[in-house]
Formats: C-alpha cells, structure tokens, sequence
C-alpha cells in the first residue's frame, strides 16, 4: 500500500483591530459575534475529533481584542450597548440604528430558518433607506425592538452554544422575549467570549492541534519592505513615491510572536504572513524571530519555479533563503482550499464531503506520501452553510480520520516528519490574489492612504530624533502607527472590494493616524479629517447659490436671508456605522465679498447644555494653516467670538472677532481677512462641538466643507431660476 497523503489544514482566524485603544470604543460587532460561532463551533469540532491533527493561525491582534472583552470593563462596543439597554428606552436614533444593522446576519442560513426572526425581516422591509426606517420605526412595537435585539445577537450563536440550555431555550422561545431573557443571552455570550483562549490552549495542550501566528497588527509585509519590492509584481502601477518601512515589517513579525508566547505559553513555529503575501526580504525577520515555517498560496511557487506552473511541484514544501537565512515555505492548493471557501456551502453537506474526498483520492496516487496543503478563512465561510457547517465538518474529519489513503497533520508534523528536500533559486514576490499586492496599494485611494501612513511615520520619526517626546507618548504612537498599517482597511479602498462599511474602515484608519498625534501631545492634522474613500452616491454638501448678506441677530429674520446659502444634509451626516445624535438641526453656510457666514441650529439637546457646549470652527486657508474660531452657547446675547492659532502642538489665543450673535440660532461671520484669504482661494473648514474638550460631535462626520472665495462677480456665475 502506497505511503498516506499528508493532508495539513491552516485555517486562518482574523478580525481587523477595531478598538480604538484611547477611547474604549469598538465600532464593529464581529469579535465578540463570531467567538460565539466560528472561534466556539471551530474548538469544539476538534475536541469531538480528537485524532484529527490540523493547524490554527491565530492573529495578535484577534487575540488582543478578545482580551479586552474580558478585562476592559470600560470597552464601548456599540452593538452590545444597544443590545443591554431596554427595548423601550430606545430613542429614535437607536431605534433607526438598530433597525438598520441588527440584521446584519447572513438572510439565507441565519435569519429565515428562524420564524421570529424572519418575520422581523418582512416587517422592516429589505431595503434600508431612509423612507423604509422612518416607516418601519413607526410599525415596529417595543417588543417587537426587544426581539430585535435578542435575535441579532442569537443568531450569532453557532450549532455549539446552541446545546447550552440557556441559549437552546431562547431559539424554542423564537418571540415575545422579555428583558430577562435577553440578560440572560448576553450573559451566556459574555461567558463564551471568556472561554475562547482557554479553549484553544486546550487544543494546543491536546497534542493533535497546532497554532500558529501572523504579524501583530495583519499589515502586508511586502508592502512595508518598501516600494522596490511591490514593483517587482507590478511595474507599471503608480505608487505614490517610494518609501521603506522594512523596520515596520521586523516589529510587526517580532511583536506578534512575542504576543502570541504569551498568550499560549509557547512560541509559536509557524506564521501565515497576512494575504500570504511574502519577498525574500522578509526571511531574516521570520527566521530571526524563531519561525521555522510559513505558508502562501500556490501561485507563488509557480512564479518562483523555473518550470513554470506544474501541480506535481506542489505537494512537498520547500526552503527559502535571504542573506544567510531560511524558513520553510507550504504552498496552499488554491482549488481545493476555495471549495471550502465560496463553492461547498450550497451543496448537500455529505456530497461535499464525498467529492473532497475524491479530490485527496487521486492526489493520493500522484503522490504519494506527499503533504497537501488547504489553507482557508476558518471563520467567515461558515455563515453560509447550513447549519454553521456541522455537518460538513464532521462529515470532513469523520472522513479523513478513517479513510487509510490519508492522514491529517499540523505544519509542524509535516515539516519533521519530511524536511524540505529543495530550496528555491529566488522567492516571488506577492500575495495569494493575483501573486502581486493590487488589492492594497497601487489604486488612487490606497496610494493616498500609504502616503497618509508615510506623512504619519516620517513625523513620528522626526519627533523621536528630535527628543520631543516622552517615552511612554513615542510607544503609544508607534502602536497606533502600527495599526494603521493593517491590510484591512487597504482592502475596502477603490473598487476591488466594496461593503455597507465602506466609510467606517476609513474613519477607522485616519483615526488611528490622529491617534499618532494625540499620543504626541499634539493636535491631528486637519487632512486626517478628509475622507479617503467617497461615496459618490451619497452627496452631503449643497453648495451656495448665491452671495448672502444676513442679519446677525441669532434669529430666522426671514425665510429669504439664507436661502441661497450653501448647507449641510444632516439626515445623511452619520457615519454608517457610527451611533450619534445631532446636536445640531441644521449647518447654512455662504458668503459675500468680504465674509464667511455660518448659521448653527442648535437640536432640542444643545439647548440643555447651554454653555457648558463649545462650537469651534476650523479653517484652513490659502497656506496650509489653520485657525480655530470657538464660542460657547449660551443665553441670549450678542458675543464675540474667540481666534486661536496652532502653537507647539497646541493652541494659543490670538483675538476676537464681534460679529456672533446667539439666540435661537447661533450666527456668525468671519472676515475672510483673517485667515488671509482672497477671491478665488480655496477656503475649507470643519465645525466641532466640544464640552470640557471632549468632542460631542462634528459637522461633517467626514472631511471638511470645501469652498471658493467669491467676488462680487458670483451672483451672475451662478445664477438660478
């Protein structure tokens, strides 16, 4: 009997790092969510497998974020928020959030099979604009709400926290929930969040599963290396200058190793280099941190290989050498590993099986003794199977484990039972899509993005080697930088990819830019605040249309002193996935000759707070510099209004302007001399509401208002009828 295929499963588990480490807050649900499904479901199916041998990759900041569920008792995950508090105490702008994202669980295999979820769905409608949520708040009952809340979270559950009573009685339930019911859901999924790490050290103490690690924050190591090497696979794509982070790459490798020791108790021996993406160059840092293996996809080896594209070459690993360095590369069958991923979850669970099996058949007798290696996502597919996948994955190891021809390994297993025999003359450079690295760099919204990170860096290093800062303030900056340079948030910019969160990965990226500088004592740069990616179907900003001369008295004189003004849509100011209540009504701008007009209608709420609330509006001119207006709300009265210009990283007064007035709108006029701007110029400028300097909120939620300084000649260019 020929020698068993070795069959070496990676599958890879990985959320993008979502907290946002200053403030506490999590803008995204899917860590704790899918540690009730896929990070459970995945532990559980081996623990019922206990021959089947296998390799979880397992990245730090995956790890680091399942910590902070447990120990930071401060962590403002939005959604879980949502989720605790009373159905009928939801305010309208909750009632619109939740409406919108709580079902944000897969239709098909998560929402219809369960009745009351489904008849939730049908109740709100499958479209989420605005007249479908206005129409569907008013239908909606606070049980209704409280189910909401109750479902979302449930169907979370995957075929494992279903067995726990506490969770099993709730999908019997399927309506009508109460609050105690809905405690006792949350509770039971704050119970598994804990229990996640230990499951897996459970595993790796079993013997049968390996973990393995990526680097600490996901970035694309290639990339960091520098701009020499991603021309290597793509020539003639503009990139936006050359640069080199390649000690990034070094501490990305070398921190996520030391993190993921700490959390298991032991180095790991392995990586899968985030997208697989891999360049010679990246070898001494691997082989430097004590890792022994990686892995990559199939197309890579074909690139390196002399031969060209021949499947025989890729059922044995091989040794890449740099500069007097090696690791050991596995190249992931790609057929067999997307079958998994993207076809197999429409099919009948054991016919699946039984045509994998085939497939690992006939590799068998071309190969014999040979190690395949299927490397997946080990946690997204599984929203889009039946069942969570139950049944195929069972089926799958019930199958490998007794089938003779086979026998499952972890990475390691392979690598000592068969060293690498060859050892590749070069290594390509790219990633598993499209052996190159398109999808992260090279289009006109990831280029800005890179040189954003590059802006940020340079600025960094230049404050440490002038010693302006603390130690304490250069490592806080330096993890914010490092998380900037995640492959997630490249990923949704341009056209390769697009989601309903489009927006929020790109917040979510300049603010952790902003964060560098907030870190170093100072104030972020005004172009952290411009969006990178634009919805060009989603305009905000009407611009004016004539010039305007109103009446500064803080009050609607009359309909027609701000009608041509230019204005801010506040019905689509909110980030997609970004809680807020408005705290204005309403934002009018324009202009004549000589002044800026702004006009702030305050919401029911900012009357409360009176003067406790500052409005300051910043402005940037013809040079890049920018100047803060701010005054409080207050009573009624004609005030002026305070100027401050940047300083050390800071902010100082430079004098006031007397042309605010405040009563049951706030008014305001700004020479444009002041900012020393002329006809023509090009003026933008944001307006932030703040209290004890913490910002309440900011008009736009994205970017800044661009205009053009008029002259007296508007009105005839821009006329209207």
């Amino acid at each position: 009997m020929n020698e068993p295929l070795r069959i070496a499963f990676l599958w890879h588990m990985h959320q993008p790092y979502y907290l946002d480490d200053p403030t506490g807050r999590v803008s995204l649900p899917w860590v704790r969510l899918h540690a009730t499904k896929a990070y459970l479901d995945m532990t559980a199916m081996l623990d019922r497998h206990p021959a089947f041998a296998c390799t979880i990759n397992v990245v730090p900041s995956l790890l680091a974020q399942l910590r902070a569920y447990v120990e930071r008792p401060d962590l403002d995950d939005v959604f879980l928020t949502l989720s605790r508090k009373p159905a009928a105490a939801l305010d309208e702008t909750e009632r619109k959030f939740v409406l919108r994202y709580f079902f944000m669980s897969n239709w098909e295999t998560m929402v219809r099979p369960n009745p009351g979820y489904a008849r939730l769905l049908d109740r709100r409608g499958t479209r989420v604009d605005a007249p479908t949520l206005d129409r569907a708040n008013k239908l909606f009952s606070p049980q209704d709400f409280l189910d909401l809340q109750v479902w979302f979270n449930l169907s979370w559950c995957g075929f494992t926290a279903r067995r726990d009573p506490r969770l099993a009685a709730l999908f019997e339930k399927g309506m009508g929930y109460s609050e105690a019911d809905k405690a006792q859901l949350l509770e039971a999924q704050a119970d598994i969040v804990r229990r996640i790490v230990d499951g897996w050290r459970g595993l790796q103490a079993a013997g049968a599963v390996e973990f393995s690690t990526s680097p600490f924050y996901h970035p694309i190591l290639p990339i960091l290396v520098g701009s020499q090497v991603v021309r290597r696979s793509m020539p003639d794509t503009p990139l936006h200058g050359d640069f080199s982070f390649a000690e990034d790459a070094r501490m990305q490798i070398e921190r996520g190793v030391h993190y993921f020791a700490d959390a298991f108790g032991r180095p790991p021996r392995g990586m899968w280099p985030s997208e697989g993406s891999v360049c010679p160059e990246i070898v001494p840092y691997l082989a430097g941190a004590g890792v022994r293996w990686i892995a990559t996809d199939e197309g890579i080896l074909f690139r390196s290989l002399d031969g060209g594209a021949k499947r025989e070459n890729l059922f044995e690993p091989y040794y890449a050498e740099y500069q007097g360095a090696r690791v050991a590369v596995f190249f992931r069958d790609r057929y067999l590993s997307d079958l998994i991923g993207f076809t197999y979850a429409k099919n009948d669970p054991a016919a699946a099986v039984r045509d994998f099996v085939g497939h690992f058949g006939r590799i068998a007798e071309a190969a014999p003794g040979g190690v395949v290696s299927v490397i997946l996502d080990g946690e997204n597919p599984w929203e889009y199977y039946a069942g969570g996948g139950e049944a195929f994955l069972d089926g799958l190891y019930t199958a490998l484990t007794a089938d003779k021809r086979f026998r499952a390994v972890s990475m390691s297993q392979a690598l000592a039972e068969k060293p690498p025999k060859k050892t590749l003359a070069r290594l390509h450079s790219g990633s598993w899509i499209n052996s190159n690295f398109g999808i992260w760099i090279g289009g006109p919204e990831e280029n800005r993005a890179w040189s954003l990170v590059d802006r940020t860096r340079s600025h960094l290093e230049a404050v440490r080697q002038a010693g302006g800062a603390t130690p304490a303030q250069l490592q806080a900056a330096t993890e914010q930088l490092y998380q900037a340079e995640g492959s997630d948030w490249f990923w949704w910019y341009d056209d390769d990819f697009n989601s309903d969160n489009d927006a929020d990965f790109d917040r979510l990226f300049r603010q952790k830019l902003a964060n560098v500088h907030l870190a170093l004592g100072e104030n972020p740069p005004s172009f952290l605040d411009d969006p990178i990616h634009v919805d060009k179907e989603n305009v905000l900003i009407a611009m004016p249309l004539a010039l305007i001369r109103p009446t500064l008295d803080g009050r609607i004189t009359q309909f027609y002193e701000w009608a041509d003004a230019g204005f801010l849509d506040l019905t689509k100011a909110r980030g997609s996935m970004h809680l807020s209540k408005n705290l204005l009504s309403a934002l009018y701008f324009g202009f004549d000759a000589e002044n800026l007009y702004l006009r702030l209608d305050p919401a029911d709420d900012l009357r409360l707070v009176g003067g406790e609330l500052q409005a300051r509006v910043h402005i940037i001119g013809r040079v890049e510099r920018e100047l803060r207006f701010a005054f409080r709300f207050g009573p009624p009265a004609r005030k002026r209004c305070e100027i401050w210009v940047p300083e050390g990283g800071g902010w100082r007064p430079a004098g006031e302007i007397d042309s605010l007035a405040i009563d049951e709108i706030a008014e305001l006029a700004i020479p444009f001399r002041v900012p020393d701007v002329r006809a023509g110029d090009e003026l933008s400028f944001i307006v932030r509401l703040t209290k004890s300097e913490v910002e309440e909120d900011r008009f736009p939620k994205n970017g800044r208002i661009r205009l053009d300084v008029p002259d007296e000649s508007y009105d005839s260019i821009h006329w209207s009828v």
